[in-house]
């Protein structure tokens, strides 16, 4: 039997990344120097999965682009990658139902899809660059329009890192059909986490910034159909007059 007044030995937690005066030393990723380039990707991965605002109050608010641009990259490829295969495992089922000189023609497109699929992974990492940069400016902007950035400290970097970090949503492209549903909305909620902590800002503020530019997108579109079946109207009227 135990003794119930001995002392019983301790077991230490776990231990947390390092913090200072600077504020937090970085993800698992931004500490890739030390856990190595595969672990700290993976481990970066699980945990903006499973665990996003311990992931963004791990992250650093400034420092340098590189880091999460370099991991948005390889998130950002790996989804596209994902996605182009599963669009060409459906359009070869498809094809594959046409018989005959038909068949040999849906054969051909086949092929050219293929030459597609390549393509895309080799423009994929300038793409997503240019993405993440253009996306940052607008949530940045509409970050600073709703108020948002009274408390900042880190600017335009923060948001930067938030959109980065974000893209992690990508991956979920793994599953097929809906996937890309299922990545849109992921991408939404890590961007309010992430634009929350990294900012100090209200989650109210962040859902704006985040909603601002989809709502003008679809605005946009539903005014440029308005204008499209305008025109149409207008042609047939003239023909049938």
């Amino acid at each position: 039997m135990t003794d119930p007044g001995a002392i019983q030995p301790t077991v230490p937690p776990p231990p947390s990344p390092p913090t200072g005066a600077g504020g937090p030393q970085g993800n698992p990723w931004e500490r890739r120097d030390t856990l190595g380039f595969g672990t700290a990707f993976l481990e970066t991965v699980k945990l903006f999965v499973t665990s996003p605002a311990a992931a963004f109050a791990q992250t650093k608010r400034s420092g340098d682009y590189a880091s999460p641009l370099i991991f948005a990259i390889l998130v950002g490829w790996i989804g596209v990658a994902v996605s182009q295969i599963w669009g060409m495992l459906f359009h070869a089922s498809i094809f594959s139902l046409f018989p005959g000189e038909m068949g040999e023609q849906m054969g051909v497109m086949a092929a050219t899809s293929v030459g597609a699929f390549v393509f895309s992974l080799i423009v994929a990492p300038i793409v997503v660059a240019i993405v993440l940069f253009i996306e940052s400016g607008i949530v940045h902007l509409c970050l600073m329009l709703v108020g948002g950035l009274s408390n900042s400290t880190s600017g335009f970097e923060g948001t930067f890192r938030v959109v980065s970090y974000a893209m992690v949503a990508q991956l979920a492209n793994i599953i097929p059909l809906v996937g890309g549903l299922i990545a849109f909305v992921w991408l939404i909620i890590l961007g309010v986490i992430g634009l929350t902590e990294l900012h100090g800002t209200t989650q109210g503020k962040a859902i704006a910034a985040i909603l601002i530019p989809f709502a003008l997108c679809c605005i946009c579109l539903i005014a440029f159909g308005a204008m499209m079946a305008a025109s149409v109207a207008a042609m047939l009227g003239a023909q049938g007059g």
